[in-house]
C-alpha cells in the first residue's frame, strides 16, 4: 500500500524511477551518506533496519513526547498512536525493557487529573554526519531505537508490514528537514487569524458564555482572534447539531461573534453512537468500521461509554467509528458537517483521532485511500487514521469553500501538514515540568515537517496558579499556534488575577502587533519547507540552508541540544521557565542583538544575564531586521484583514538600513494561489521607508516608520 505520508510530487518521482536490483545491501546503499547495515524482513513478518553510529554523532528529529532533550541520541521512540503519561506507554506496559513500567490501571487516561501526551508518528531522523532517514512502514507499534540499547546502533523494528527506506542528504539539518518536507508535502498557508491568539476551554456552556467572554476581552482591551467550542456545543454530545437549549440560532450567534472580529473553531469527534440522530443514515450506507466478523465495530469512546469525570453523564451505548478511508463514507461524514460551514464555522478541531480503541480486530472495509483495497486491518489503519481524516476535511473544504485549510488535530503523522493539520502536544498538566517540555516538542515537530503546532497554554489538567500561567502565556506567544485551553477551568488571560494579567498583557499585545510579520514569516517558512519556531541549531528564519552561517549554527555546541531558547521567525526568544526567577541567562549568537522592549544593545557570541520580573519575556532582534506591525492590534483582525496601514519598527543605527521581505494577502481565501498577494522588500533608512514589489498583484498596505512600542 502506498505511504499516505508521501506528497504527489514524491509519488510521481518514484513512479518515474527505474527499479534497480542488487545482490547485496552494500551494493544497494552504494555511496549513500547513511551507513545502513541491515534491512531485513524476518520469517514472522517483522521488519528491522539498522545503521551504524559514530562516536560523536548527534541525532535530531524522531518526534517523541517522551523526549528528554532536543538531541535524540541515546533514547528510543514507540511509534504508537495513543495518549499516555510521559515515559509510560499503556500499550507497552510491562513489555518494554526501557520504559518506566506501571500497572495498566495506573496508566489509564483520567481526564482532568493527569498529564497525558499525544504522539506524532514520524520516523524521520537527522544526523550531524549529514544524512537524514525516513522509514515508511504504517504498522502500529513500531519502535525506533536511537542508540539506547546499543549506543553505536540506530535500530528500527516493526511487527509487520514492509519498510521503504528513504535516505536524504548529504546536508545540514535545515537542508535535510526541507528535503523531508519536499518528500511529504508543504503545509498550505493558514488563515492569518489562526496565527494570532486563540481562546479555548473545556468548555463554553452556551452562546451567552461566549459572548460574555468576548465582551470581557473588549473591556480589558485584549486581542483575541479565534474562539473554540468544545463538546458542549453538540446536541447530546455526538449529534452534529447545535444544542438547541444553550446554543440556539447558530447562524445569528456566530454572526455576532464574527462582527467582533473573531473566528470560530468547533470540535468534532471521529464517530457517533447508535442513539445519535445521524447513526441510522450512516448504518444504512455502511459507513462505519466493523469487527473481524463484519458486524459494526462498537467504538469505546467517552461519548459512547463512560462520560467524563465531573462532566455530564452519557447513556451507555454502542459507538460507531467512521470509515474515513472510503470516499463515499467520507462524503457522507462531511455532509453531516456542511450545515456548520453554512452557519459560519471557520475551522475544525479533530479530537480523539488516534483513535485509541482501534484494536487488531477492527476492520475498515472497501477502502479507497491511500489505495483501493478490500479491507484495512486495525493495526495498519490506526497510525494513518488521523492523516486520512485530515485529508477528508481538507479535500472537501477545498471543494466547497474558498477558505484555507486549518485543523487543530490531536493526532498526526508524517505528511499531515499537507492537509493543514496543526497538532498540539496533548492533555498536559499545569506544572512547571510540563511547561519546560512544550518548546522542545514544538521545535522537534518543526524539524519533523510539522511547522505549525502548539500546546494547551496554561496546561489542560490542573490549576497553574498566577506565575506559571503568566510564564506559559509568554512562552506560548512565541510559538506557532498560540491557544489557551484547560479542563473545567477558566483559561482566559484574566483568569489568574490582576497581577498575572498585567504580566501577560505585554506579550499578548505584542503577538497581535506582530501578526502581519508572523503571517509573512509563516509564508516564507512554509514555502521553504522550514519551521516557523526554530531550534537554535538552524539559525533565524532566512538563514540559507547549507550556507556557511547555517553550518556554524549547527556546529556550535551551545545549540546542539538547546530547547529553552529559540528563534520565532527572526526573533531570538528566551522565556522564563523557572519558578520565582529573578534573572535569565541567554546565550547569544555572533553579531549585535537588541532587546526589543528596552532597545539595549548586546554584543553576541557570549552569554548575558538579564533581570526579570513576572512581566518579562526576553526577546532580541538583530538591528538590521525590520518588523512590520499592526498599529491597532484590537481592531478585530479575525475579520478586518489586512490592516490598511502598517508600521515599520527599526532598531538600526541612524546611518544604517533595516530591511524585511514582507508578504501580504487577504488572509482568508486561497486567492493567493492565483497571484493575489503582495511580496515586497521593505527598507527603513533614517526617517524614510521604501517599498519594492517583488511579486504578486495584491495591493500593498501603507507602511510608515514609527518608534517601536512593543506590547503597548
Amino acid at each position: 500500500m502506498p505511504d499516505p505520508a508521501l506528497a504527489e510530487w514524491a509519488r510521481a518521482q518514484l513512479a518515474a524511477q527505474p527499479i534497480e536490483y542488487h545482490d547485496t545491501l552494500a551494493a544497494a546503499v552504494g555511496a549513500s551518506p547513511a551507513p545502513i547495515t541491515l534491512l531485513e524482513q524476518a520469517a514472522d513478518g517483522s521488519v528491522e533496519v539498522t545503521l551504524q553510529l559514530t562516536a560523536d554523532e548527534r541525532l535530531w528529529g524522531a518526534y517523541d513526547a517522551d523526549a528528554h532533550k532536543l538531541s535524540r541520541r541515546g533514547e528510543h521512540v514507540h511509534l504508537i498512536s495513543e495518549m499516555h503519561p510521559r515515559g509510560r506507554h499503556r500499550m507497552v506496559a510491562d513489555q518494554c525493557d526501557r520504559c518506566a513500567s506501571a500497572p495498566v490501571r495506573e496508566l489509564a487516561l483520567d481526564i482532568g487529573a493527569k498529564s497525558n501526551y499525544g504522539e506524532l508518528l514520524i520516523p524521520f531522523t537527522m544526523s550531524s554526519e549529514g544524512w537524514g532517514l525516513y522509514i515508511s512502514n504504517q504498522w502500529h507499534d513500531a519502535q525506533l531505537d536511537l542508540g539506547d540499547r546499543d549506543p553505536n546502533v540506530l535500530r528500527y523494528t516493526a511487527p509487520a508490514g514492509h519498510a521503504d527506506v528513504y535516505i536524504i542528504g548529504p546536508g545540514d539539518p535545515a537542508t535535510l528537514s526541507a528535503e523531508f518536507v519536499r518528500l511529504t508535502g508543504h503545509q498550505p498557508l493558514p488563515p492569518a487569524w489562526a496565527l494570532g491568539f486563540i481562546q479555548s476551554r473545556f468548555g463554553y456552556e452556551s452562546f451567552d458564555h461566549v459572548h460574555t467572554t468576548l465582551e470581557r476581552f473588549e473591556q480589558e482591551r485584549l486581542p483575541v482572534h479565534g474562539i473554540v467550542f468544545d463538546v458542549q456545543w453538540l446536541e447530546d454530545h455526538v449529534n452534529l447539531r447545535w444544542d438547541p437549549t444553550n446554543f440556539p440560532d447558530p447562524a445569528g450567534n456566530l454572526g455576532r461573534i464574527a462582527d467582533r472580529g473573531v473566528r470560530t473553531v468547533v470540535i468534532t469527534e471521529p464517530g457517533t453512537t447508535v442513539y445519535a440522530s445521524n447513526h441510522a443514515s450512516g448504518a444504512e450506507r455502511a459507513v462505519f468500521a466493523t469487527d473481524a466478523s463484519g458486524a459494526e465495530f462498537d467504538s469505546d469512546q467517552w461519548y459512547s461509554k463512560r462520560g467524563i469525570t465531573k462532566y455530564r453523564p452519557v447513556p451507555d451505548s454502542s459507538g460507531a467509528l467512521v470509515n474515513v478511508f472510503r470516499e463515499d463514507a467520507a462524503d457522507w461524514w462531511y455532509d453531516q458537517h456542511r450545515p456548520l460551514v453554512e452557519h459560519g464555522v471557520d475551522a475544525w478541531w479533530l479530537d480523539l483521532n488516534e483513535p485509541e480503541d482501534v484494536t487488531p480486530d477492527v476492520r475498515f472495509p472497501q477502502i479507497d485511500w491511500p489505495a483501493p483495497r478490500r479491507e484495512l486491518a486495525g493495526m495498519e489503519a490506526r497510525g494513518i487514521f488521523a492523516i486520512t481524516q485530515q485529508r477528508l476535511f481538507a479535500k472537501r473544504d477545498r471543494a466547497s469553500t474558498s477558505r484555507r485549510p486549518f485543523v487543530l488535530s490531536r493526532a498526526a503523522s508524517a505528511g499531515s501538514q499537507r492537509y493543514g493539520a496543526a497538532p498540539w502536544t496533548g492533555d498536559v498538566g499545569a506544572t512547571w515540568e510540563d511547561l519546560r517540555v512544550q518548546p522542545r516538542l514544538v521545535l522537534n515537530a518543526g524539524l519533523c515537517g510539522i511547522p505549525l503546532s502548539g500546546s494547551d497554554v496554561g496546561g489542560f489538567n490542573g490549576d497553574p496558579g498566577p506565575e506559571l500561567f503568566a510564564r506559559w502565556m509568554q512562552a506560548g506567544s512565541m510559538l506557532p499556534i498560540f491557544r489557551a485551553h484547560g479542563y473545567m477551568v477558566d483559561r482566559e488571560p484574566w483568569s489568574q488575577g490582576a497581577e498575572a494579567l498585567d504580566a501577560i498583557r505585554p506579550s499578548l499585545t505584542l503577538r497581535a502587533q506582530l501578526l502581519p510579520s508572523i503571517a509573512s514569516w509563516t509564508r516564507a517558512a512554509l514555502d521553504a519547507g522550514q519551521p516557523l519556531a526554530r531550534p537554535m541549531l538552524l539559525g533565524p528564519l532566512g538563514t540559507e540552508p547549507g550556507s556557511t552561517v547555517a553550518l556554524e549554527y549547527m556546529r556550535d555546541p551551545r545549540w546542539q541540544d538547546a530547547d529553552d531558547q529559540w528563534f520565532f521567525g527572526p526573533l531570538l526568544t528566551a522565556p522564563v521557565f523557572e519558578e520565582a526567577a529573578t534573572s535569565r541567562s541567554i546565550h547569544l549568537p555572533p553579531g549585535e542583538w537588541v532587546d526589543v522592549w528596552t532597545g539595549e544593545r548586546h554584543e553576541g557570541g557570549g552569554t548575558i544575564t538579564v533581570p526579570v520580573t513576572l512581566a518579562t519575556l526576553p526577546i532580541l532582534i538583530q538591528p538590521r531586521t525590520l518588523l512590520v506591525v499592526d498599529p491597532d492590534p484590537l481592531a478585530g483582525r479575525g475579520r478586518s484583514w489586512p490592516p490598511a496601514e502598517l508600521l515599520a519598527w527599526s532598531w538600526a543605527q541612524e546611518t544604517a538600513e533595516a530591511t524585511a521581505e514582507f508578504y501580504l494577502d487577504d488572509g482568508i481565501t486561497r486567492m493567493h494561489e492565483q497571484g493575489a498577494y503582495c511580496h515586497q522588500r521593505v527598507t527603513a533608512f533614517g526617517s524614510h521607508v521604501e517599498m519594492e514589489r517583488i511579486a504578486g498583484a495584491y495591493p500593498s498596505s501603507r507602511i510608515k516608520l514609527a518608534k517601536p512600542t512593543p506590547g503597548r
